[in-house]
């Protein structure tokens, strides 16, 4: 593709691609100027993209016309880069293949929702395939972006209950000393895990051992004792998974928005993580509850590779990995939401029916997939491991190394062994006696309260971004906020 600038007829420069003109061949600035004023805005976006605006013309005349909005541009090619000082940000389409994904880390889902696209039409009809790859791009960003909001929206309010709960009835709070200097095995309880139990047993002493949620009851089951048990989910099923530490001792990191019943919370060793932002951050600080920060992820495995990565100095290994649907069970058994949904086998619907339906492709596995391979994070002279069967198909993470279990053996063979009380030193018990008052002053705080309605109801403030005069829906946010802060407020009230 050639690209040519020339001068058009007054003067002013112009673009040509393959003799087709991206701008007037009489006064470009013109044509951007009559761009920019006859763009119709029918709510107050927080930003306006242009798709590849070539010489951004355009970028003053609506930086005048909307002097409070950003303007940015995505760009198809790279001639054009001398001109990008014009806009307050530049996405290039022609550095990234999953451009989608691209977006979406550029921008969040409220950004995305709240942005105006628009194309350069000269460069729409010169640049078609392109055009159309990245319009692809960002009409699935946006239907995924809505998703998010309406499944953030029912989650978020169930996350702001459980931090409620886990500061009121927690009591056997833990704090965490590092760094450590261990290697660090991290179990998930995919079907790969299966192969690797014997290997785990026999070497468990090596290492220290952080079990997702999902795979405490294989571990239980096979006599492999957890040094750390992580869960982030928010959800009641998750804290299913939770219910074979009653009778341990192993200390539990729960993320502040994690689901737990109130009577494990009562006798669990607790190490309480945040994600240091949000209304359950703000819950913790005013409850007076010291906790380890940890950085929110989609998946409980990254964010499980984050703590390990931010807290311990050595290598870190994971089994049961796999981010791939696979026949049969999704999980190493035994699995508590196996057991229970067992209970509802019958002829009809049953459990043959049930896993084959399992086994399907899950868009979710690719995201976390995604997710793993686009976030390399740099280890200082460490690395990350994902351990496999000598003839196990390599499911390839980019950054994060496939080993066999012969090679980890020569690895580890130099590590001496990790006595019980050295990794019981890593925990240290401390007295919390919670701030209820101060609580209480958060939740009838009208300011506080103000802010916290846009995190809890995120929709529906989406929604009247695009139309303020919507009384129904004020109202409406006000009522739920109003049941909601109730239902707070008994959490706290049951401990009096």
């Amino acid at each position: 593709m050639q690209i040519t600038i020339q001068k058009a007829k007054n003067g002013e420069e112009t673009a040509v691609v393959n003799g087709h003109f991206l701008h007037s061949s009489y006064a470009p600035q013109k044509e951007a100027q009559r761009f920019a004023e006859t763009l119709e805005l029918t709510y107050e976006p927080c930003c306006i993209i242009i798709t590849e605006p070539a010489l951004s013309y355009c970028a003053g005349f609506l930086r005048k016309r909307f002097p409070n909005i950003k303007i940015g541009a995505i760009r198809y090619c790279k001639d054009f880069f001398q001109y990008n000082s014009h806009f307050d940000f530049v996405l290039n389409f022609f550095e990234h293949s999953d451009f989608e994904n691209y977006l979406e880390s550029c921008l969040n889902e409220e950004e995305l929702l709240k942005t105006y696209f628009i194309s350069w039409k000269p460069s729409s009809a010169v640049f078609g395939e392109i055009d159309k790859l990245v319009w692809d791009s960002i009409k699935k960003s946006l239907e995924r972006a809505k998703t998010l909001l309406i499944t953030r929206q029912y989650f978020e309010k169930k996350w702001f209950l459980n931090s409620c709960n886990l500061v009121s009835k927690i009591k056997n709070v833990q704090t965490f000393n590092y760094p450590v200097n261990f290697d660090v095995l991290i179990i998930a309880s995919g079907p790969s895990l299966k192969s690797k139990i014997n290997f785990i047993k026999e070497n468990q002493n090596k290492f220290f051992i952080i079990c997702l949620s999902s795979a405490i009851s294989v571990c239980y089951a096979n006599q492999i004792i957890p040094d750390l048990c992580i869960s982030t989910d928010g959800g009641f099923w998750a804290g299913e998974h939770l219910k074979k530490l009653e009778k341990t001792n192993v200390v539990t990191a729960l993320a502040c928005e994690s689901f737990c019943k109130t009577s494990l919370l009562q006798k669990l060793q607790i190490l309480p993580l945040t994600y240091n932002e949000g209304i359950s951050s703000e819950i913790f600080k005013a409850a007076d509850l010291k906790s380890t920060k940890i950085e929110r992820n989609g998946t409980v495995s990254g964010t499980a590779l984050m703590f390990a990565i931010q807290y311990f100095t050595k290598n870190i290994y994971f089994c049961g990995l796999d981010l791939a649907c696979a026949k049969g069970f999704q999980h190493t058994q035994p699995n508590e939401l196996e057991q229970n949904a067992a209970i509802k086998d019958n002829r009809i619907f049953s459990k043959e029916k049930r896993i084959a339906a399992s086994g399907l492709n899950s868009q979710s596995l690719e995201i976390y997939k995604n997710w793993f391979c686009n976030n390399e994070v740099k280890m200082q002279g460490r690395k990350v491991f994902r351990i496999i069967e000598e003839n196990e198909r390599k499911n390839n993470l980019i950054w994060i190394q496939d080993i066999n279990q012969n090679e980890l053996k020569k690895l580890c063979e130099k590590n001496q062994k990790i006595g019980a009380s050295e990794k019981a030193k890593l925990f240290s018990k401390i007295d919390y006696c919670i701030n209820r008052k101060k609580i209480l002053e958060l939740l009838n705080d009208n300011c506080v309260a103000e802010n916290w309605k846009k995190l809890l109801f995120p929709m529906d403030y989406f929604l009247l971004s695009h139309n303020p005069q919507n009384i129904e829906t004020k109202q409406k946010i006000d009522l739920e906020w109003e049941k909601l802060k109730k239902k707070a407020q008994e959490v706290f009230d049951e401990d009096l």
